[in-house]
């Protein structure tokens, strides 16, 4: 076997289970070695660190049931159900699993064949799946939502965490699974029971990010102001800031509206370089099957999606080793549960956040003691 090849599967899929499954056997003792010296594994875990060449397999199948890739698929369930029976008469026998791995109290044949399975099913999505033309940019998201999911935000008086489904959506965007706090559909005013762990949210918002991309595939510079203001500079001086958003929008999606006024800078066609009549090929290697009626729609929001879920990404690494972290994602901003003590570094998660493959997107950056009362702030 080479070293690239080899697998390793952490026991972190259960609570206080400290150890990993790597070349026919588990590993309890030294696993930075057997971490070190494995470059596949089904999905991120905290023992990988975030920029190690680790390959996530899950990520060639957008997170299909692994059983389906068995040459034994009744085998594996068979095994997982037994699994699940043992965990079930544990439970009804109220073993305490405060301080416990739940695998201590499972026969060791029964973990081996299980793990051994699990292993024999992802060599083969190995040899039989390509990987992926847009694999580097969920390789991200996948590290930043496993991160985001293994913290809880607070919700009145209970915690919750937040879980993303990175496969649901036809563009890439983000959407909660259910047991998610659904932190992306929560109205105003439920906003003001969502509190950070830490003294403050700090909150990360492009303006007008699609507009902007839209801007950048029209070849045209990105503007340092408002977009709607940059918008306007060719109105009438009665029309007010709501008024020409409402025209843009109203422009830019309906493929058979006209605006003389924005086609002197913005190409609704810009979308047939990247369209083949069938799909839409985007520049993070999204290839997204669609109607060319929707292409435009397709480009501009995965496009987007994708710029600010690469920043997330990276402002994640630069949190590394402080207090503060990602508390969670929405559209076009990212939500930080945030440390007094790291504000010297907000200058630079803003710089962070607004650059990306076609240059700088202006944006915005909040604060406050929960998510309803939140006010800008000048950086």
């Amino acid at each position: 076997m080479r070293k690239e090849e080899k697998i390793i599967q952490p026991l972190d899929i259960e609570n206080n289970c400290i150890g990993v499954y790597a070349e026919n056997k588990f590993i309890f003792k030294e696993i930075k070695d057997a971490v070190r010296n494995s470059t596949l594994a089904w999905r991120h875990s905290p023992i990988f660190e975030e920029d190690q060449a680790v390959t996530y397999l899950n990520i060639f199948i957008k997170n299909q049931d692994i059983a389906e890739y068995s040459s034994d698929p009744l085998a594996m369930q068979v095994a997982d159900d037994l699994l699940k029976s043992q965990k079930k008469a544990a439970i009804t026998a109220k073993i305490d699993f405060s301080d416990l791995c739940f695998y201590d109290i499972l026969p060791d044949h029964l973990m081996g064949r299980w793990f051994s399975l699990r292993e024999e099913a992802m060599r083969h999505v190995l040899n039989t799946i390509p990987k992926p033309s847009d694999y580097d940019i969920l390789h991200k998201i996948h590290v930043l939502t496993t991160n985001i999911a293994s913290q809880r935000v607070n919700v009145g008086e209970t915690t919750a965490p937040v879980r993303y489904d990175i496969f649901s959506s036809a563009t890439g965007r983000l959407a909660t699974t259910k047991g998610s706090y659904p932190i992306m559909n929560i109205k105003k005013e439920e906003r003001v029971s969502v509190r950070p762990q830490n003294d403050m949210f700090l909150e990360l918002d492009l303006n007008g990010a699609e507009i902007r991309t839209l801007l950048a595939f029209s070849g045209i510079k990105q503007p340092s102001e408002d977009i709607h203001l940059w918008n306007m500079k060719d109105m009438p001086p009665w029309t007010t800031r709501s008024e020409a958003k409402e025209q843009f929008f109203a422009w830019l999606y309906n493929p058979k509206a006209e605006n003389e006024i924005y086609e002197k800078y913005y190409n609704k066609k810009a979308y047939l370089d990247h369209y083949d009549g069938e799909t839409i090929k985007t520049p993070f290697g999204r290839v997204l099957p669609v109607e060319e009626r929707k292409a435009l729609n397709y480009l501009l929001q995965s496009t987007t999606s994708d710029i600010v879920l690469n920043n997330a990404y990276e402002i994640m690494k630069k949190l590394k080793g402080t207090k503060s972290f990602i508390a969670f994602t929405m559209h076009d901003s990212v939500v930080l549960d945030f440390a007094r003590e790291d504000y010297g570094l907000v200058s630079d998660l803003k710089e962070i956040f607004e650059t990306n493959l076609f240059g700088k997107f202006l944006s915005s950056v909040s604060i406050g003691k929960n998510f309803g009362d939140m006010r800008k702030i000048e950086v």
